[in-house]
């Protein structure tokens, strides 16, 4: 099943040890064949957009849990890094997945909150601050009509000008 068109949203997966590299190698030791590769350039790591548009403050080390609690608290069934592999050596499959089933709602509610101009962060200082104020739909309005009345004002002023 090749899905090449997709994005594929993540958290740090970068790393040969824990990343896309290591389940393409662990789907090809467990014998299943040639894993399917997902392009470099469809892999979007969230963690890396946050820092990019908050700063690397956004939330304290290690970020993730943090930066649910300022986003609505950690999800029913999140299970840290070191809790998934006990669960992993105590073949607690079902646990992982519920883990990996509330991180992946967890990194919808992030995309959606930063849409909406309501994501929650750390961050501080005047840009962050006026990106939070242009992203909101009131800021965006006030600016959308502002244009139409300074393109209006232009045409009339030019129409004055050439004495019609």
């Amino acid at each position: 099943m090749e899905r090449r068109d997709k994005y594929w949203v993540h958290w740090n997966m970068r790393h040969l040890s824990y990343g896309f590299e290591h389940l393409e190698h662990r789907f090809r030791t467990l014998g299943n064949g040639e894993a399917p590769l997902i392009p470099v350039e469809r892999r979007i790591n969230l963690n890396d957009i946050l820092e990019d548009r908050y700063g690397d403050n956004y939330a304290e080390h290690p970020r993730m849990q943090p930066f649910m609690n300022m986003n609505g608290g950690i999800p029913k069934g999140f299970l840290s890094g070191a809790e998934e592999v006990k669960a992993f050596r105590e073949a607690r499959f079902l646990e992982m997945h519920n883990s990996t089933l509330s991180k992946v709602s967890f990194f919808r509610r992030v995309i959606e909150k930063m849409l909406d101009g309501k994501l929650k962060t750390a961050s501080k200082g005047w840009g962050v601050m006026l990106d939070r104020l242009f992203e909101g739909r009131l800021a965006k309005a006030i600016g959308f009509f502002s244009a139409i009345f300074g393109i209006l004002l232009a045409i009339w002023e030019g129409l004055k000008l050439v004495g019609i």
